[in-house]
Order: C-alpha cells, then structure tokens, then sequence
C-alpha cells in the first residue's frame, strides 16, 4: 500500500486498557502494528475502567454501561477489575442474564456505543468496522451498524463463540443455546470476513457455515518481541536476576539457584469449573514433605488474580514461604516474571478444548521456560506438545504432576524447540500483516 493514504478502522472492544480482562494484549498488538500496513485505528470501548493512555497514539471513545448496583452487578465488576472470576449468581440473576442479557451482560454496553459508533460512521472517514469477541455483543453492535450503514465489517472471535461456549448458559445447551446459534448465523452470513485464532476453529466454521467459508480466516494469537526484548532489558549478560525479584512481602528471596515456577494471569475463566490446580499444590505440598523443595531452594509466583476462596484454600496448604502471591501486575511485569522463571505453569479445567488456545501460551513459549500444561485434549495441548517445550498432564493427575515436577528440577537447562517448530509465525509484526490483508480484501469486497 505503498503511496496510499492510510485507511481507518473503527474497532469496537470492550476489552481495552486500562481493564485487564483478555482479550486486551490481542486488540492492542492489532493496533499498534496496522499503521505500518496503512490503517490507523479508532477504538470504541468501555468507559468503566477509566480513560487510560493510547497504545500507540490511536482515538479512544469510550462509552457508559446500563446497569443496576445490585451485589451480583458489584461481583462481576470485581471480574472485570482483576479477572476473578465472580461467584454464580442467584437464581433471578441468572435468569436475568441467560434470557433477558442477550447475547450476554454486555449488550449494556453496546446499547450506549450504538449512538457513539453511528456518529463516527456518518462524519465520514471511516473505512470498514472491526469487532471483537468476547463479549458477542460487539458482534451485535457491529452487524446492526453493518445494516445501517452498509460499511465493511470484520468480525475477530477471540474465542470459538458457540463452538465451546465460555458462559455457563451455554454450555448447558437447550433452547438459549439455540438462540446464541441464530444469532451466531446471521453474523457469519453479514460479515465481510470472519477471523477466528485456531485453524481448528476455522475448519469447524467453514464446515458449519459453508456459504461463508471463503471468508473465514485464521489468525492466532501471538507474542510482541518488542515487549520481549524491554522484558529481558534488565537482565544482566542474559542470566535470570531472580533474587533481587522474586521475594515475599517481607522481602525473603529463594537462594540464588532456586527453582521458580510461575502462573500468569487468572487460573479459570468459568465460575463452573474448578478454580485452581489443587493436584499441582499437593504434589508441591508433597515434595516439600519429602524435603525435595523448600522455601530456600523453590519458589511458586503466582502473578494474577486469584478467586477469594481459592486464595484461602491454597493459603491453607501449608506451603507457606514456597508461595509468592503478587495479585494483579502490568502486562510488562508479567512478561519479566515469565522470563526469569524456570517454569511456566498453564492451567485449563475444561473437559475438552477442541478449537481455542490458550493466549497466554505463545507467550509462555516466547519467554523459554520449561512450560507445565495441565490442560484437556485440544488446540493448546498440541500447540504446547509439538512446541517440544513443555510436559502435558492431566489436570487432576497428582502423581503425574509430582514426577514432571522432579524431572523439571533435574533438567535446569533451559529447553529448545522441536525441529519444525517456528516461532517466528506467532510474533505479532506477522500476524498483523495477515488482519492487513483480511482488511484489504474485506473493503475490496463490502466496498
């Protein structure tokens, strides 16, 4: 697009910073590397996090919620806040959200950046629309402007929408279900071109929805080596500085050789599902009884949000100077933690995980740890055993557990790659050059 004047995209995300849900590094990265490919963005989001700095010099609008203080509402603005997922709540909150919230409680959101969107659109300068998911009701937004306005529409699922559904009503099947698929449907039929982050998920869609599958593309998530190489700045001659940083509250350090496993970010993104690892805690909890690991030699950082009930459970373990609780950190802190770590704990409690991966794992795959999954059958287990970089177990295999543990204390010497696998494919410059192209072809095509 060289000598062409820069296109505008209007990307409608509700997970944009300053909130710290998922989803935000993706919509981040897109923007700060598409002006390099002749489009500046403008994103439209939500207002409830405050305003926040531009990640690379974009328009932000921001638009209010709809909503009624009640304690559930409070329960998921704590989600929203720090990630925990928030309790399931009362039996009138949750027929409110599964029959009345359509397609989910965001739809508050998208009722108010209707009016802001619309304006946008009809000053003009706005070459095609971009929505991301989740929440789906970005997808509902964009498609009614889509048929007010007739401007391209670019639809990114995040997640595999009612492939292997995140909310619980729809993992429970039945007539909402059937609904989310109607709306699913009209979706794919309207957008200009569909972007899901799995091949897996792509092949399911094109399958499903035949007429559309010229239109559906697969772009993953990624790592930025920008972000990378600030995140390994301060690192002296390469070699991990782990004691001055990985300390507890009252500043006791692991010895200079101690092994550090890491988690990043929130443990379980359902409310239904097991909240954390309690099979990885014991068999820890085990191993410090044999006197294998102890707070000199083994450091367990969790750097995220952790549910309120979890936190007690694991607080009561009894692995006390072992753990390094840090809550909420930056995007550029988390980064450092999992580059000075040994090991990289990646925790998924779902049955199955077919068509999505784990965004986090590119990361953990960037940062060249050893990585512990202890995930289902799926996209991000094959992802991580074909990366030749970590060891798989099941989630609630404690034995399992312990004897990965005792291998990865024997091997210290950070691991390589399978050969075949590229990393490179997954840094954001190249993923970003691929939604280029999607964008290109979308506007070539509504246009």
């Amino acid at each position: 697009m060289a000598g062409d004047s820069p296109k505008t995209l209007l990307m409608l995300c509700y997970h944009y910073p300053p909130g710290v849900s998922g989803g935000v590094e993706r919509s981040v990265r897109f923007v700060r590397h598409l002006p390099s490919y002749g489009w500046n963005a403008v994103v439209l989001t939500t207002a409830r996090h405050g305003e926040g700095v531009p990640a690379a010099g974009e328009r932000i609008v921001r638009a209010g919620e709809l909503f009624v203080r009640t304690p559930e509402r409070r329960a998921a603005d704590a989600h929203e806040e720090t990630g925990v997922a928030p309790p399931i709540p009362g039996p009138a909150a949750r027929w409110i959200e599964k029959w009345l919230l359509v397609p989910d409680k965001h739809v508050r959101w998208a009722l108010i950046a209707a009016g802001r969107a619309l304006r946008l659109l009809r000053a003009g300068g706005i070459d095609a629309v971009y929505s991301s998911s989740p929440p789906e009701s970005s997808h509902c937004l964009a498609l009614a402007l889509k048929r007010l306005t007739g401007t391209p529409w670019i639809m990114d699922l995040r997640d595999p929408w009612t492939l292997e559904p995140l909310r619980w009503y729809l993992r429970a099947g039945g007539p909402r279900l059937a609904l989310e698929r109607r709306i699913e449907r009209l979706a794919f039929a309207n957008a200009d071109a569909v972007v899901v982050n799995t091949e897996e998920a792509a092949a399911e869609y094109r399958a499903r929805y035949p007429r559309a599958a010229g239109r559906i593309s697969a772009i993953p998530n990624g790592w930025d080596a920008a972000e990378f190489a600030a995140a390994r700045a301060g690192l002296e001659d390469g070699e991990r500085s782990r004691r001055p940083f990985f300390g507890d509250a009252a500043g006791a350090s692991p010895g200079a050789g101690a092994f550090v496993v890491a988690h990043v970010g929130t443990f379980s993104r359902h409310a239904d599902v097991p909240a954390y690892p309690l099979a990885f805690f014991e068999a820890v909890e085990r191993l410090a009884a044999e006197g294998v690991v102890s707070e000199r030699n083994f450091r367990i950082v969790l750097a995220g949000a952790i549910h309120p009930m979890a936190a007690r459970e694991i607080d009561g373990l009894g692995l006390g100077g072992v753990l390094d609780r840090r809550g909420s950190v930056s995007h550029a802190e988390a980064l450092r933690i999992m580059v000075e770590s040994d090991l990289l704990l990646l925790y998924d409690p779902v049955r199955e995980g077919r068509y999505y991966v784990r965004g986090k794992l590119y990361e953990y795959l960037a940062a060249g740890a050893w990585i512990l999954g202890l995930l289902p059958e799926g996209a991000t287990r094959r992802l991580l055993e074909r990366s030749g970089r970590g060891v798989v177990a099941e989630p609630d295999d404690g034995e399992g557990i312990r004897r990965a543990l005792l291998r990865f204390l024997a091997e210290r010497p950070r691991p390589g790659f399978s050969n075949g696998f590229d990393l490179e494919r997954y840094e954001g410059a190249a993923l970003v050059a691929s939604l280029a192209r999607v964008l290109d072809e979308a506007t070539a095509r509504g246009g």
